[in-house]
């Protein structure tokens, strides 16, 4: 028995270690948020080729008809701080990319006054991409959005960047993205 001693105390050691990593790799919350994250990105890819919008001038916009390579979804609200703080340099890159190349839809999420809301922000902030007024907040509720601003970048109905909070559309980053992304 003493003869064996020191390979028992082996054999127990790498058992232990053994179990160890298989238990730290069945925890692996990284591994498990990019699962979550290619299920919800799937999911906003599917409401992308199925969902019609309905803009504050009336027009009826199928996500998946738009011929521009990128759709950005910006969800927003004119209460909303750091929603109404992003706007500047949305009309930015609006300003640096037409139609035929990124087309952003604004979603509003006022509960009073909406259409009157939007018009004056429309004005305030001389946006220049066009709104939906989400009355009930069944689109917000479609893409499991719980907390404003948020911004999805699709990319030929690819999900390509989900931004949650204000983010920055005119800085060189953005722009460099844009940029790749329509060389594709």
């Amino acid at each position: 028995m003493k003869k064996y001693f020191p390979i028992y105390i082996a054999l127990a050691f790498l058992t232990i270690i053994g179990v160890g990593q298989g238990m730290f790799n069945l925890f692996d919350l990284k591994a498990d948020a990019t699962k979550v994250e290619k299920k919800v990105f799937t999911h906003y890819e599917s409401l992308f080729n199925s969902m019609s919008l309905t803009t504050t001038d009336k027009k009826k916009v199928k996500l998946k008809d738009i011929k521009a390579p990128i759709v950005v979804l910006n969800f927003w609200a004119t209460w909303c701080k750091p929603c109404l703080v992003e706007f500047p340099s949305i009309v930015k890159m609006k300003e640096k990319y037409n139609d035929s190349k990124v087309v952003v839809l604004g979603i509003n999420q006022d509960d009073e006054n909406q259409l009157k809301g939007i018009k004056k922000i429309e004005k305030k902030f001389k946006l220049n991409f066009k709104n939906v007024a989400d009355t009930d907040g069944s689109i917000l509720e479609k893409f499991m959005i719980s907390a404003i601003p948020v911004s999805i970048i699709f990319h030929k109905g690819k999900v390509v960047q989900v931004s949650n909070g204000a983010h920055d559309f005119s800085s060189e980053e953005t722009y460099e993205k844009i940029d790749g992304l329509l060389k594709n």
